[in-house]
């Protein structure tokens, strides 16, 4: 059989971080004002646009979080693989509709079908993660082998992540609040973890 070719890693990261600049850029467009007649009516304008510069600033969060743990794991990566790039679009795909979920929440702040579809998401693009992260282990792609322990360790973490985005996509029905806690433990979890990925114990 013949093997599959060895792809730059360094194209992959180039488009995936063009990918996700346009994505962060995309969520922006719907965070906009109408024309303004007084400040009384700038108030009453700006308070309704909260819940969408809330869910803006929680999809920014989450997906800055995914960026670095994309630059760092893929900062690992010896060569890549079809394979491996298709693993990574499926992650752009998932990451492609944040800002379709981002604008659902922000604009129906209490329908609860809003936040498990957006719990959802967040799930499909921590499920390609894993995959990822399971492709390199399984096929030996990381630059350092001794690093195999530390990020099967990660994948854990990613797993835990995928559970909490999970049910608080089957709690919004019982609960919006509920549901939002569980997604903020997400990224707070990420970021008292240096951003999830232990890099720094890796040797470069």
């Amino acid at each position: 059989m013949k093997p599959e070719t060895k792809i730059p890693v360094t194209r992959i990261e180039a488009f995936s971080d063009g990918v996700i600049a346009i994505i962060i850029t995309v969520m922006v467009f719907d965070l906009k004002l109408p024309e303004i007649a007084g400040s009384q009516q700038l108030i009453r304008e700006f308070t309704g646009l909260l819940p969408k510069l809330f869910s803006y600033l929680l999809s920014f969060v989450f997906l800055s979080i995914m960026w670095m743990n994309h630059h760092q794991l893929f900062h690992h990566i010896s060569h890549s693989t079809r394979t491996l790039i298709w693993y990574n679009m499926f992650l752009l795909f998932g990451m492609s509709l944040v800002p379709f979920g981002t604008s659902f929440v922000g604009t129906n702040p209490g329908m609860w079908q809003a936040y498990t579809l957006y719990g959802l998401i967040f799930s499909m693009c921590v499920l390609a993660f894993i995959l990822l992260r399971k492709y390199l282990i399984n096929n030996d792609l990381t630059k350092h082998p001794h690093s195999r322990i530390l990020h099967l360790k990660i994948n854990r973490k990613n797993y835990l992540a995928l559970s909490l985005y999970l049910t608080a996509s089957a709690v919004a029905f019982l609960s919006i609040y509920a549901s939002l806690v569980l997604l903020l433990l997400v990224p707070a979890m990420y970021v008292l973890n240096n951003g999830g990925d232990n890099s720094k114990n890796v040797a470069h």
